[in-house]
């Protein structure tokens, strides 16, 4: 009993003594691809179980330093040239994040789809959005060019729980009305829609079950090794 007690304390120590938690850059609104002129707020989430205390913030676009030392990191009138590129941020003597992409588009059109990987069994959402500059209406979504969804005003498709036969090529059309009356229907990007397989996580007992199968079979080893040492030198 005591052996396994020592086991249990040996596995909480490790899981607190485990290093830096890796903090997440996640976008405001949820976009992963945006236009030009758009504005998006990033934020440095350090995931903790402790109350918040204050930090300071790195963040690092295409692994070069941005300036100032602030969680949230705002983009006003998004810029092509300025601001697409690999966003990743740390804490002071954390580690740093891993990069998420920001995409910047002139289109007239985009379908947007989140900045996170998609794992299957988790909800999705799609916009179809256009410019500011102009009025558009008439949205439709396609899946493999095959038409999914139709409205006249709602420009967002929701999947509650997508599946890996959901996978495919997704695109969206919008018709736009332009200055002088005319409307044009616009075609955003194909965006490759899919999933990756969600990994069962190891809970703590689960790691203290594989720490004490470790444990057996080092000193098993060891017990068998030390026979053999005796076995031979009494020949």
């Amino acid at each position: 009993m005591s052996a396994f007690l020592a086991i249990v304390l040996l596995s909480l120590n490790v899981g607190k003594s485990g290093g830096a938690i890796k903090p997440v850059v996640t976008f405001t609104p949820n976009w992963g691809n945006i236009l030009y002129y758009d504005n998006v707020t990033l934020t440095c989430d350090v995931p903790s179980t402790v109350p918040e205390e204050p930090r300071s913030y790195h963040w690092y676009k295409d692994t070069r330093p941005i300036p100032g030392d602030q969680q949230r990191l705002h983009i006003i009138r998004s810029s092509v040239e300025k601001d697409r590129g690999d966003y990743q941020c740390q804490t002071i003597g954390g580690d740093i994040s891993d990069p998420v992409f920001l995409d910047v588009k002139e289109n007239l059109v985009i379908l947007q789809r989140p900045p996170s990987a998609i794992y299957e069994g988790d909800p999705l959402t799609l916009r179809c959005h256009h410019t500011r500059d102009f009025n558009a209406i008439n949205t439709n979504f396609y899946k493999d060019d095959q038409e999914i969804k139709s409205s006249e005003s709602d420009s967002t498709f929701h999947i509650p729980n997508i599946m890996m036969s959901q996978s495919g090529l997704y695109k969206c059309t919008k018709q736009i009305q332009r200055i002088d009356r005319s409307d044009v229907q616009e075609h955003s990007d194909v965006s490759n829609i899919s999933q990756k397989k969600k990994k069962i996580p190891i809970n703590l007992f689960g790691k203290i079950l594989i720490l004490a199968l470790q444990i057996t079979i080092f000193n098993v080893a060891g017990s068998c090794f030390a026979d053999l040492l005796v076995f031979t030198g009494n020949n």
